[in-house]
């Protein structure tokens, strides 16, 4: 029906892997602006190359978000697309130094995930995890929650898009070490306003968060259930 058509055409599709991992900040935002979202999970190597091939876009890469019949990749592009897409370039920063403090904290928490990423994929990572940590994890968490103190979000009183990257880190983290937030309060302060926003805290509850594994389970580092 027309009906039915038109609200399929209202529905973006965001693409990924059967985890969390870099899309699942772009999950939390899709839920934040109530846009309505089909979550296409790839499970194998085939099942992507083969919808690559069907794609027809220059930059094939996941995540990618496609809406109508435009198609976007890169994390940082679908991000802004959907706070345009939801008229929210509050999100952005309201302000020109909040966008250009975001800009900054985005670059840092970039830096953070992708050692993040070399942990869980290290073999040894079990015997490395304590020199991981006081090496590479703790002194960033320490300048993030000295640059978090005072503020609701990091950036101040608004919530940014960063907040959703920062978000995923530190549940990330703890997830490798349940004590990894301990000692940074402004850190937990700023996780914890961010899990009672009434979208994210229902979606944390939902099956759609519950049954998707936080990273892929062929990495040495065995995450817990999400």
């Amino acid at each position: 029906s027309d009906v039915y058509k038109r609200q399929m055409e209202d529905t973006v599709v965001l693409a990924y892997w059967h985890i969390q991992s870099f899309a699942e900040p772009l999950r939390m935002l899709l839920e934040y602006l109530h846009i309505k979202y089909e979550d296409k999970a790839f499970h194998t190597d085939e099942e992507w190359a083969a919808d690559k091939k069907a794609l027809n876009f220059p930059f094939p890469n996941l995540p990618y978000l496609k809406d109508g019949d435009k198609v976007l990749c890169e994390s940082e592009a679908i991000g802004y697309y959907l706070a345009f897409k939801a008229k929210r370039i509050d999100l952005f920063g309201t302000t020109e130094d909040e966008r250009v403090q975001a800009t900054m904290v985005r670059g840092v928490l970039a830096d953070f995930y992708r050692d993040i990423g070399q942990f869980v994929w290290n073999p040894n990572c079990a015997t490395d995890q304590p020199k991981v940590f006081e090496e590479k994890f703790n002194p960033r968490l320490k300048r993030l929650n000295d640059f978090a103190a005072g503020k609701k979000h990091i950036i101040g009183d608004n919530i940014n898009l960063v907040d959703f990257l920062l978000y995923q880190v530190l549940y990330t983290v703890r997830k490798i070490d349940a004590k990894a937030l301990d000692a940074y309060p402004n850190l937990q302060a700023i996780a914890q306003t961010f899990e009672n926003i009434p979208e994210i805290k229902a979606y944390h509850e939902s099956d759609r968060f519950k049954s998707r594994p936080i990273y892929d389970d062929e990495a040495p580092f065995k995450f817990p259930a999400p």
